[in-house]
């Protein structure tokens, strides 16, 4: 079993020496995993969502990119009565869809097997749960990632951004009673995710 294990193992590595995986001007990767971010401040929550992500090369170091995210969170907020000092617990669930838009500059290295990268990222979260109405964010900042090429087309990204609310939902409804909402604050973000390059001619 060991010995087999050995063996996938140099084959794989074999594979990955072996493969050109240099991005070429015209290419166009389809990508696909989970993030996790944080927003700091008065709002301060975690998430774990799901994206999609679709980059096209205008060079062989400069791309663009777009793609939609998915995420769903729980979060638990325990109030005290000043009176009372009762304990009150209250679990609140909700969705969140959003999109990234980024335009990122690439290292290109000999082997073509790593494929470092970084640049400049965009964010819009929809935050959606029931009673209330949406919340909205907007966020500008940077991303620094790396690409690890498994062939020439399949590809592990991880990508770390951080980026500063510019834009939000100043004021939203709750089951008629307005409230006042102060989300300025900084979002971090990890992505892990695979890619696959489509479209090469060669």
């Amino acid at each position: 079993m060991k010995k087999l294990l050995l063996i996938s193992l140099s084959l794989l590595i074999l594979a990955c020496l072996d493969a050109n995986a240099q991005v070429q001007k015209s290419d166009q990767n389809l990508g696909f995993g989970f993030d996790i971010n944080s927003l700091s401040g008065d709002g301060a929550e975690r998430r774990t969502n799901l994206y999609l992500s679709y980059t096209y090369f205008l060079s062989n170091r400069i791309s663009l990119g777009v793609g939609p995210r998915f995420g769903w969170n729980k979060s638990t907020q325990s109030t005290e009565d000043p009176t009372t000092m009762e304990v009150t617990t209250t679990t609140s669930k909700t969705s969140t869809i959003g999109y990234n838009g980024f335009i990122n500059y690439s290292f290109l290295t000999d082997g073509g097997f790593i494929l470092p990268y970084f640049g400049g990222q965009f964010t819009r979260l929809i935050q959606k749960q029931p009673g209330t109405d949406d919340i909205v964010t907007d966020s500008y900042g940077g991303n620094v990632g790396i690409k690890f090429f498994i062939t020439e087309r399949l590809n592990v990204d991880n990508n770390f951004s951080i980026t500063r609310v510019i834009a939000k939902s100043e004021t939203i409804s709750s089951n008629g009673v307005p409230i006042q909402l102060d989300l300025d604050g900084t979002i971090m973000q990890i992505n892990v995710g695979l890619g696959y390059i489509i479209g090469r001619k060669n």
